[in-house]
């Protein structure tokens, strides 16, 4: 379909930037429009002024038949926009669709603009909890349509180990014995551990929180060899643990960075701009504060010690020198909303070739309600275990499970475990909160992973029954789903509406856009399987035809769900 759209746009200058913005009307309309392929454009504000003249040059324009059959213009009038509906060459529409080998040109052009986005990014200092999912798998998905489209993306993880914190882990290695061998086991706990250890003897004795803050004093100072070597070596050990969490949630970086890259020693030119645009203010008190919207945000301690803003400052502008980025989004929840509200006003103001409009918070709710069955703090690990162990004891008391000794069962559970989880999740509305429950994300009615799932190994075994038939040699005929019942065309008019949910799920930075579009895609096929049998269907070109709308829908589907992040199965 996005070879449609890109055919009609180019040949209007006034139409080359609505590529995206044609949409596959409503099923009602459709029915208006005696169920022919349409595309429409509903003008946007910004064209309202000259609403009549583009009007007028669309209907004296002849459009390439090739593609397009005839257009339509419909004023605005009250408070409906106007609106202009190409309708398409029926046999064109459908082979862009449903023809299994096609041009292999690009779908998509290549935008120029280079994309970053910052996600999951957590403490090492705890747990990587629920807390970090949203962000984590958000970001994910905002990554992987922002490529999808052809944008160059960049994927950013930015661990937090620098900060006072950070010299009561280290002081909590050395009280509790750390060895190499257990740090490499399981760094994430083990430095967790460490850090709640230390913390409850700082609490204790003033003593030892003194010699927390000369550990930490010695690391941003770069005094200590010893200490940062071993600092290193919990990090790579860290992120080695993290991988495999990331691997299992289908979450992958370009660039895995340090809030440490950006410590004191390596911002000082930063803290020297700051000083030289007049933004950076002394306090009575020995700190430095930035005014920003009224409010007083210090920067640099009393004792002369970065703070976190600081260090995001020089980060940021940093970034803009190495990467040159067209935008930057941070999917981060919304308690940070203030803290990137003075990052980037701090930053525009010092940088002259950064602006506002280049930055985004991409801002989230929290998930209540998720934890294990004992209801224990956990780590996310914990979670994705606890739901691949409750999908196997699903699987194991459904009636209908069928013994399959090909599958591997516990990777079975586990994809199933996770789609669940995943999509539990991003089907909501991001900056909404939510309660969790696992006795919806994994039921296989409804809307759930699980459906997603389901669908598509129903396809994929429909599919696997007839893989003897050469689909790339089939020819799609308009007229065979013309004169099938509606849910063929059905279908295929959802088929068509995929890449402007796509499409409208980047603009709004929303996966739940795209999750949506997918249960409706997944129920429209389901009607489709039970009124357009293949296997018991004794005309064979009624067959073929059949074949190929099932394969445009797995396909379909699949790439949904690994946009998603999710591991499509064909069995379970």
């Amino acid at each position: 379909m996005i070879r449609i759209r890109r055919a009609i746009c180019e040949q209007l200058p006034h139409l080359k930037n609505a590529c995206h913005a044609l949409e596959v009307p409503a099923k009602n309309q459709v029915l208006q429009n005696a169920r022919r392929p349409t595309l429409e454009w509903i003008l946007p504000s910004a064209v309202a002024q000259q609403e009549r003249e583009l009007l007028e040059m669309v209907k004296e324009h002849r459009f390439d038949d090739t593609y397009v059959e005839k257009v339509r213009v419909v004023p605005s009038a009250a408070r409906r926009a106007a609106k202009i509906e190409f309708q398409l060459q029926p046999q064109i529409f459908v082979e862009q669709l449903l023809q299994t080998k096609l041009s292999t040109s690009k779908p998509y052009p290549s935008p120029t603009e280079h994309i970053l986005v910052e996600y999951s990014s957590p403490n090492i200092a705890k747990p990587f909890h629920v807390g970090h999912l949203r962000s984590t798998i958000i970001g994910n998905v905002l990554a992987n349509l922002h490529q999808h489209l052809g944008y160059r993306t960049t994927r950013l993880n930015y661990l937090g180990d620098w900060g006072t914190q950070f010299g009561l882990l280290a002081l909590g290695v050395i009280l509790e014995n750390v060895t190499d061998e257990e740090m490499q086991v399981s760094p994430i706990e083990v430095l967790y551990k460490s850090y709640v250890a230390a913390n409850k003897a700082a609490e204790e004795s003033p003593e030892i929180a003194k010699r927390a803050r000369d550990l930490f004093a010695a690391l941003e100072a770069g005094t200590d060899e010893t200490m940062a070597k071993q600092w290193q070596q919990y990090r790579k050990y860290t992120i080695e643990d993290l991988s495999k969490v990331y691997k299992r949630l289908g979450v992958h970086f370009d660039s895995y960075e340090w809030e440490s890259q950006y410590s004191q020693m390596q911002i000082l030119d930063i803290l020297d701009k700051l000083r030289h645009a007049g933004l950076l203010q002394p306090e009575q008190d020995g700190r430095e504060i930035v005014v920003i919207d009224g409010r007083r945000i210090p920067i640099i301690k009393s004792d002369g010690s970065t703070l976190y803003l600081a260090r995001d400052i020089a980060a940021l502008l940093e970034r803009l020198s190495r990467f040159q980025f067209s935008r930057l989004l941070y999917v981060v929840d919304n308690g940070q909303a203030d803290h990137f509200n003075a990052l980037f006003k701090t930053a525009v103001a010092v940088e002259s070739r950064l602006n506002l409009d280049q930055l985004q918070h991409v801002k989230f709710g929290r998930i209540h309600g998720m934890s294990t069955r004992q209801g224990k703090a956990i780590f996310l690990k914990d979670v994705l275990d606890e739901a691949r162990d409750i999908m196997r004891e699903k699987r194991n008391f459904t009636a209908t499970t069928k013994k399959n000794q090909t599958l591997d069962d516990e990777n079975v559970c586990d994809i199933l475990g996770i789609s669940a989880v995943l999509v539990n999740v991003l089907k909501q509305r991001r900056q909404r909160d939510h309660e969790f429950s696992w006795m919806q994300a994994l039921q296989v009615n409804g809307d759930t992973g699980i459906k997603l799932q389901y669908t598509h190994c129903r396809l994929s075994s429909l599919l696997d029954n007839f893989r003897e038939v050469d689909l790339d040699g089939i020819k799609p005929n308009w007229m065979h789903f013309a004169e099938e019942p509606e849910d063929a065309l059905d279908l295929v008019y959802e088929l068509a509406r995929f890449d402007q949910s796509i499409w409208r799920s980047k603009e709004q930075l929303e996966a739940c856009v795209l999750v949506n579009y997918l249960f409706v895609l997944c129920n429209t096929t389901s009607r489709a399987l039970k009124r357009l049998p293949v296997k018991h269907e004794k005309c064979l070109q009624r067959q073929s035809q059949r074949l190929l709308l099932f394969h445009a829908a797995k396909k379909t589907l699949q790439q949904g769900m690994q946009l998603l992040g999710l591991r499509p199965l064909d069995q379970m």
